[in-house]
């Protein structure tokens, strides 16, 4: 059972790292196409790679949710049994 829990938090944390970078994506790509395009056409290649990126990283975000294990409540009050048995 803990296995299980353990495989499913280390999913719901890659889903969650993997939706953060794809919301970063439009401004590292900002930063790159600057230098390299007039800005208006910059800001709208950003803006439409934003367009399609951020929903995806929506989903990802929603199905990482499905791999988190417990519910909040209990997870707090394991959190806080555990501190206070170890003088925190």
């Amino acid at each position: 059972m803990h296995a299980e829990t353990l495989k499913n938090a280390k999913v719901a944390v890659f889903l969650n790292r993997s939706a953060l970078c794809m919301l970063l994506l439009p401004a590292a790509c900002l930063s790159w196409a600057l230098p390299a395009y007039p800005p208006q056409d910059a800001f709208w290649f950003c803006f439409v790679l934003a367009t399609f990126s951020w929903p995806f990283a929506g989903v990802l975000f929603i199905v990482s949710a499905g791999f988190q294990s417990g519910r909040r409540a209990e997870r707090f009050e394991h959190d806080a049994g555990f501190r206070e048995a170890h003088g925190h």
